[in-house]
């Protein structure tokens, strides 16, 4: 059988809607087309002539580039823009919170394997055209366009691939535990060269959700350059530590580290890319990108892509202050951190800032899912946080309808944090579980279990006498610290202490959850629409399933699953076996019978213990675009991680129109 053929056998149409965007209502349709060659066999049409922007015209008539037909692989992707054909030049401006995120422009430039629908259900053609898998899911094979090249010239062949996983993955300094979701069945993948443009990857056991999983893999997460990375890896550079140390850094693993980030904290602006814009300057206030002349897509009419030559991502730490840039003009697209408590804001101020402002369905199953930490240092808290009568008991603590009324103008869907309701598998009763307002209720339960005495102000008291506190840490974005002032009020109601701790986003990450030292976190919870929460059910950063995320909600547990038992705390039965379970399901093929069993069983799970508190899902999203910027086709359906945020709308073929 070969799967993902179609990829290369057939036109990839998606279709974002018909939305409001230019002053009139109209559907547009964006076509993907995997080769010049299928975008021929399915049109008719013959692109015959490339074309390319005009500050790299100059730079070939210098000698400083060679032409277009050089630099383009020999099997571009094709793209039809939404709008129409775009013009060439300008700038764009977006805005963050921290150097470390750029998530309205870092989807945008993405270069993973695949790319996600709009609707998160298929996998379409990108980086790479097309795969085989066998019929038994363990052998995939992966064909790159032939005459690819990194941003700086260099070919990237399959060799890039090899270096990711033999020097970097299997290197124990650089990755001391090879990722779960490469060694199914315990044995490392093997990865074998079949010409520099075609790689064949297998498996211990079935991988159904390999294809998935193509659409979040790239550079970075798959891919290296290792023409240029290579001198600071010990085994290609045996001064390596010597050059580290010339850098600042005490080994050459560290230096290796800084030097092949291409996520969102990228910093080395020499790092060759496949993005559509490489970086050209980093400071602590903004970062500089100039578009990529080797990008590996052009347009209907033959025009390489992107159309804008520079982004200029800013940093703006104050959400209020974000907030005045964007409705005095001063971004050309806000999507990420926009709240809909702000829309009447935007819509009152969408001509004085020169922008048009449109609403987006989220992906979000809950926008504020709280996670206590079940594997808490103080053993007191451990005891009271593991007790599921606890959780349940904050959970009906919580009036999600007034939240609901207060915060989201009555838009958001009152519901407990489970998966999407397009999921397959879906239960309704999953997002109702133990999400009634019942405070009567939760006095019960939180007495039952041993918190039935109180101090002079009223606070509940532990079995050891102290007061019972719980300090909420989070990352304070969009409308979140207006969200738990109120579950303060709640949980203070029912006799426990509640204390909000806003912190920076990486030292929240980094510092904070992933350490484990925390009583309470707070993310939003995605990854929960099916193909997004099949393909991450094992991986660390699922936020519901891999119990540790952004949320830190069993840091320990995961890491003595994760390293076999080598590390981190040993779980109670029952946790060991729902990691069976997610090992199983994540190797079961999806619509199977067997697939939907294990996934309910994986959710009744969830239901019935209550890892994960939520309360207001799929909370409309606005997103406020500059009228200059075009070609930017609205998705009215979703907007958000589980089809990676700007990703759909093809930032490449974005343009401005002065």
């Amino acid at each position: 059988m070969k799967l993902g053929m179609t990829i290369l056998l057939s036109v990839i149409i998606y279709v974002l809607g018909t939305l409001s965007v230019f002053g009139q209502e109209f559907k547009t349709e964006d076509h993907i087309y995997a080769t010049l060659e299928k975008y021929q066999e399915i049109t008719g049409k013959k692109i015959s002539r490339f074309d390319e922007a005009p500050m790299l015209k100059i730079k070939v008539a210098a000698g400083e580039l060679p032409p277009i037909e050089k630099r383009l692989p020999r099997e571009p992707m094709v793209v039809k823009p939404g709008e129409g054909i775009g013009k060439y030049g300008g700038t764009v401006n977006f805005c963050v919170a921290s150097i470390k995120s750029n998530e309205d422009f870092q989807w945008g430039r993405y270069a993973s394997l695949l790319r996600r629908n709009d609707t998160c259900s298929e996998v379409l053609p990108n980086f790479i055209k097309g795969y085989d898998a066998s019929k038994d899911y363990k052998v995939f094979t992966l064909y790159f366009r032939k005459g690819l090249k990194w941003s700086d010239g260099h070919p990237f062949t399959v060799d890039d691939v090899l270096f990711w996983w033999e020097d970097v993955i299997l290197n124990k300094e650089l990755t001391p535990t090879v990722p779960l979701q490469w060694k199914l069945g315990n044995e490392p993948a093997k990865f074998e060269k079949i010409d520099d443009y075609t790689l064949r990857i297998h498996f211990a056991k079935p991988n159904p959700t390999f294809p998935a999983q193509m659409s979040a893999l790239a550079q970075g997460s798959f891919y290296h350059p290792k023409h240029y990375l290579n001198k600071w890896h010990i085994k290609y550079n045996p001064d390596a530590n010597k050059l580290a140390k010339k850098e600042g850094y005490d080994y050459w693993w560290e230096a290796f580290e800084f030097h092949c980030d291409a996520g969102p904290g990228i910093s080395d602006p020499n790092l060759p890319v496949t993005m559509a814009w490489r970086l050209k300057k980093a400071t602590a206030s903004y970062k500089s990108w100039e578009r990529n002349p080797y990008y590996w897509a052009v347009d209907t009419n033959g025009n390489q892509l992107p159309y804008i030559d520079k982004v200029i991502v800013k940093v703006i730490p104050d959400l209020e202050a974000q907030k005045m840039t964007v409705i005095t003009g001063g971004v050309d697209f806000y999507g990420f951190a926009a709240s809909v408590k702000d829309y009447p804001l935007y819509k009152a101020n969408e001509k004085k800032g020169g922008y048009r402002v449109m609403l987006a369905k989220s992906t979000a199953a809950t926008h504020n899912n709280i996670a206590f930490n079940l594997n808490h240092p103080d053993p007191v808290k451990r005891k009271i946080f593991q007790n599921v009568k606890f959780r349940r008991a904050l959970s009906v603590a919580i009036n999600r309808e007034e939240i609901n009324k207060k915060l989201y103008f009555g838009k958001g869907v009152v519901r407990q944090a489970t998966c999407h309701p397009d999921c397959s598998f879906y239960k309704k009763e999953w997002a109702e579980a133990w999400a009634q307002y019942d405070p009567e209720l939760a006095n019960k339960l939180l007495d039952e279990i041993g918190l039935d005495k109180r101090d002079p102000e009223g606070y509940r008291l532990r079995p050891d006498g102290k007061r019972m506190v719980v300090t909420i840490e989070y990352w304070p974005r969009e409308e979140r610290t207006d969200y738990l002032e109120m579950v303060k009020k709640y949980w203070e109601a029912v006799g426990i202490k509640t204390n909000l701790k806003p912190e920076e986003r990486s030292f929240y990450e980094a510092t904070r959850v992933k350490t484990g030292e925390h009583d309470a976190g707070v993310w939003q919870l995605g990854v929960t629409m099916e193909l997004t929460c099949h393909y991450m059910a094992i991986n660390y950063y699922n936020q519901m399933l891999g119990l540790a995320g952004s949320t830190g909600a069993a840091v320990k547990w995961r890491q003595w699953f994760d390293t076999g038992g080598k590390s981190g705390w040993e779980p109670p039965e029952d946790i060991k076996q729902y990691f069976e379970w997610l090992k199983e399901w994540y190797s079961t093929p999806k619509g199977t019978e067997k697939y939907i069993e294990l996934a309910q069983k994986i959710f009744d799970f969830h239901a019935e213990r209550i890892f994960h508190i939520g309360a207001i899902g799929y909370i409309p999203r606005p997103i406020i675009v500059k009228n200059e910027l075009r070609n930017v086709s609205m998705n009215e359906e979703y907007f958000g991680w589980d089809v990676h945020w700007t990703r759909p709308y093809l930032p490449e073929q974005w343009f401005l129109k002065r």
